[in-house]
């Protein structure tokens, strides 16, 4: 990590101290021998010296924080002092239990003395852990202190008793003649662990801006560590490894005590000499004339940036008496200015006048009594303000003055009372009053009664603190005329400061404000309903949803109001749109927010609505829409699809509430309208499905994805294939197979129905042509045609030109519709397939008796061929209103020259039935799935073969089975 540059100085000089010492004990641990490795001659003096000045240092330490304890030191160099205090004294009894001393109350050994330096080790490491972890910006107490002492001295004394008298609670840390024990080596290397844990965070410290000299604490608790780390390698109590390791800890007690030093007696000392730097630079810096005067009137000292605004130069002003230098009148009020604040110890505000070598200036004086020197006599600071320019501008402000009654805007000036001290002639102009009749009144005068009574308060607070107030006040004029204005009103101060009077600007923005209402309701408001729109909803849902969490959002769309707009014109639509909004808005709680978003949807706010109140107000709203509205002479009813979003669990921004609101809208126009749904995830996912499939639905015929597959039409006459209906299959590289039920909608919604049909139709009549070429029977191709493309201009052209480019015959291809297309709009139904019929192509209504179809319309119609729905075809064998519908159909077809197939067929049950009832075909499974184009040529090859074989039933069976085979 980088050092801050406030360490920087400080930290090379650690860093290269511990990286010295560490590689001399690399040196010394790489070394085989070493004199004194089984023990040092006369190691006993050594050791008590090493020790001694060990102990030394840390009674320094103790003693430098000691004796700046009343300068506001941090608590952490208290801490550290008094720690220290602690690892003195056992160090000391350490020394005085040393192996070969006299007896220290109990007898000396290796044991004893190893217990007093591991709980000294500790207690320094604890202390330099917990001031590298503690904040070094508070200082500490006199209690604090005596209190921290006091514990310190606790501790050793009670570790002092557990080693003399009750040594064996402690583990064996020392074997004579083995070394040390594994707890011994196992405590050193904890100890170790604490200095570095310190030195880590002193280092942290480091790269922060220097609050304490965290670079000396850094080094020694590095050495420290170095030092523990030789008390883990001896095995005799003289050994060179043991007097290393005290050698280490004296050079850390050292740093420590630098570290200490600096901090409590170097430190202050380098910020008293910053500030006094600082304080010079700031007197050098001052551009007015600072002057040091006695009691007696004379200059003692003078400081000016700039001579010129002295009265003399500073050489003649020294040593002599205001009297001599300055003009009586002017050294008259500078002496009551030092008599002033001889009394008050401070004044300000005279003002003199001096000739100048800038010329003639005013000056303001700021006297401060200096505290005097025991046994000297007060002096003075003062500070001489050139104020000429203020004065200059206080003149030039009077002449301001004068221009004031000639503003072309209201001006009105009042004493702090309110009372009216001065108008300008604009305002007698907009009030309709004279000067002479408003001077000394109120200005509630003026007031209309339609301001509220908080807006005064709020200005009277603001002014009343001596602040400027700004808004808008409606008022009346002499003559009753109502106007509102722009009114900012700020206190005017005397030159000491003091409010003395209101000045108040006023502009008429009557006109303005009538244009700003009309421009915010234009922008805001529905212009059709007076509805708020997309944006003043927006506004209100910000402060509803500030209110409360539980809000419902409802969308309602109206269904089929297109039909409306194209049948009686947009002017009836904007009728029925207004009685709608009138219905809807009363029917809606006064709380609740209603809002046209666009066309024929609504949106309505319900704060503190749970979901059953939005329930029942669905039904509600739906009863009411549902009733007849009378528009241009007619009676219209209308039905209504209501989505429902609960905040929070489906959204708390509007956005989110108004999309999933909207999806449920659809869900309800999907499931058939005239209804609501409360929102659900499952609705999003098929939502965000829809829309992902919608889009990669645009690239699937350009890639390629897009194919088709055949299923076989069996004529029950004689078993022989006379037809195929060609189904559009999608296979996804992402999702796999498609279902048509999910992709076709999406195609007839957006518009990719229209190519992508006439790819199907294209593809297939090809197909046909090739099966044809390929040596098969003449068959009928069965397409199917979607309300889109049926509607589609040129449609009889684009077939006729397809049939020509494939070179298949118009009585070889079948259109099949189903009952919704051709009942849409019949006449224009019969006329394209009267169209498509001339030219030969055959027609069939696909999904029979499913939809509602005018018996009269379909004699009318074209058809060669009625398609039985499956829905009927399913449950035939067991269900006497499927085997009625089917007969029927299948008897008024032939009634009506058309013939007849059943869709999925897939048991033979249900092939007897519909055989014994004169169908003519079927299609289903009970045959053959869909196949691609090569196993549909071999499906109806095998039934070639089989019927020229006059097959019997379990020959039919093997077809079948074989059909079964290839589809899979």
């Amino acid at each position: 990590m980088l050092i801050h540059p406030s360490h920087q100085p400080a930290a090379r000089q650690a860093t290269r101290a511990v990286g010295v010492l560490l590689v001399l004990l690399l040196v010394v641990m790489g070394l085989p021998s070493l004199p004194g490795m089984k023990g040092v001659a006369h190691y006993l003096p050594l050791h008590m010296a090493l020790e001694t000045l060990a102990i030394v240092v840390a009674a320094l330490t103790f003693g430098v924080v000691w004796s700046a304890r009343h300068e506001q030191l941090p608590r952490n160099a208290l801490v550290l002092g008094c720690a220290f205090l602690g690892v003195g004294l056992l160090d000391f009894s350490h020394m005085l239990s040393y192996s070969g001393m006299p007896d220290f109350i109990t007898p000396s050994s290796p044991e004893k003395a190893i217990h007093f330096w591991l709980a000294a080790r500790l207690l320094s490491a604890l202390a330099l852990l917990a001031v590298a972890w503690l904040p070094w910006s508070t200082s500490a107490s006199r209690t604090y202190v005596v209190t921290l002492v006091a514990l310190v001295v606790v501790l050793v004394a009670a570790l002092h008793s557990l080693f003399f008298f009750a040594p064996h609670l402690v583990p064996e840390t020392f074997v004579q003649g083995q070394g040390l024990t594994a707890f011994k080596i196992g405590f050193e290397y904890a100890l170790m662990a604490l200095y570095l844990a310190a030195a880590a965070l002193l280092l942290w410290h480091m790269g922060r801006p220097r609050s304490f000299n965290a670079s000396g604490l850094f080094a020694a608790a590095c050495v420290m560590g170095l030092s523990e780390f030789f008390f883990t390698r001896y095995t005799g109590v003289t050994d060179i490894y043991n007097m290393t390791g005290h050698f280490y800890k004296v050079l850390a007690y050292a740093f420590l005590y630098r570290a200490v030093f600096v901090e409590t007696v170097q430190q202050p000392y380098n910020l008293l000499r910053a500030s006094q730097r600082q304080l010079q630079a700031t007197l050098d810096a001052l551009p007015d004339p600072l002057l040091e005067i006695d009691d007696e009137g004379r200059y003692v000292d003078v400081r000016a940036g700039h001579v010129g605004s002295l009265a003399a130069p500073i050489n003649q002003l020294l040593g002599k008496n205001l009297q001599e230098v300055l003009p009586a009148e002017s050294a008259r009020i500078t002496l009551a200015a030092l008599d002033e604040a001889r009394q008050q110890g401070f004044s300000r505000g005279s003002v003199v006048a001096l000739q100048v070598p800038d010329g003639n200036r005013w000056f303001e004086l700021s006297v401060a009594r200096k505290a005097p020197q025991p046994g000297q006599d007060p002096t003075f600071v003062v500070i001489s303000r050139d104020i000429t320019q203020r004065l200059e501008s206080d003149e030039a402000m009077r002449k301001l003055s004068l221009a004031v009654s000639q503003n072309p805007l209201p001006i009105v000036i009042t004493d702090l009372r309110g009372s009216i001290e001065f108008v300008n002639d604009a305002f007698t102009r907009t009030s309709e009053y004279t000067a002479d009749e408003v001077l000394g009144k109120n200005p509630r005068m003026l007031q209309s009664g339609k301001t509220p009574s908080a807006t005064y308060r709020g200005m009277w607070t603001q002014l009343k603190q001596g602040k400027p107030w700004q808004g808008e006040l409606t008022n009346r004029s002499k003559s009753g005329r109502e106007f509102t204005e722009s009114v900012l009103i700020y206190p005017v101060r005397n030159a000491e400061g003091v409010v003395t009077n209101y000045l108040a600007h006023k502009e008429d923005i009557t006109e303005r404000k009538l244009a700003a209402e009309r421009i915010q309701q234009l922008s805001h408001h529905d212009q059709l309903t007076g509805l708020p729109n997309r944006v003043m909803l927006g506004k209100h849902f910000d402060y509803v949803i500030s209110q409360t969490n539980a809000l419902a959002v409802l969308w309602i769309d109206l269904d089929r109001f297109k039909d409306v707009n194209d049948s009686l014109g947009h002017n009836a639509g904007d009728l029925l749109l207004l009685e709608i909004s009138q219905r809807l808005r009363t029917s809606l709680q006064d709380n609740a927010t209603l809002s046209r978003h666009s066309g024929d949807d609504f949106v309505a706010l319900l704060p503190h609505t749970s979901q059953d109140e939005a329930a029942k107000l669905c039904t509600r709203l739906l009863d009411v829409l549902a009733q007849p509205v009378q528009v241009a002479g007619q009676e219209i009813f209308l039905t209504a699809s209501i989505g429902i979003a609960i905040s929070p669990d489906d959204g708390q921004q509007l956005d989110a509430l108004l999309k999933n609101a909207e999806t449920a809208m659809y869900r309800v126009k999907e499931d058939g309208r005239n209804s609501y749904r409360f929102f659900t995830p499952e609705m999003q996912a098929h939502t965000s499905r829809a829309l992902a499939l919608g889009n990669a639905l645009k690239q699937a015929l350009p890639r390629g994805e897009l194919h088709l597959v055949y299923q076989p039409q069996v004529s029950l006459l004689d078993g022989r294939v006379v037809g195929a209906e060609a189904l559009l299959r999608w296979n996804h590289p992402q999702w796999g197979v498609v279902s048509p039920a999910e992709f076709i909608p999406l195609a007839e919604a957006n518009g990719l129905i229209v190519p992508i049909g006439e790819w199907v139709l294209h593809t297939a009549l090809r197909q046909l042509r090739a099966w044809l070429d390929g040596g098969l029977p003449m068959m009928t191709m069965a397409v199917n045609l979607s309300a889109v493309q049926f509607g589609q201009a040129g449609l009889t052209d684009m077939v006729s030109q397809l049939l020509r480019q494939t070179g298949v015959p118009p009585e070889a291809l079948e259109l099949e519709l189903t009952e919704a297309v051709a009942m849409k709009t019949p006449e224009v139904a019969a006329q394209k397939m009267q169209e498509l019929s001339q030219r030969g192509i055959r027609l069939s209504i696909d999904d029979f008796g499913t939809g509602y179809s005018s018996l009269s319309y379909l004699k009318r119609f074209n058809i060669n061929q009625l398609k039985i729905d499956q829905s009927f075809v399913r449950d035939i064998g067991t269900d006497t209103d499927d085997q009625a519908i089917a007969t029927a159909i299948v008897q008024m077809a032939h009634s009506l020259g058309m013939t007849t197939i059943a869709e999925g067929v897939e048991t033979a049950e249900q092939l007897d039935f519909l055989r014994a009832r004169g169908c003519d075909q079927v299609q289903g499974y009970h045959y053959s799935r869909p196949l691609l184009p090569e196993h549909f040529e071999a499906f109806v090859r095998a039934n070639l073969q089989a019927r020229k074989q006059k097959p019997t039933p379990s020959a039919q069976a093997n077809i079948r089975a074989h059909a079964v085979e290839t589809a899979t």
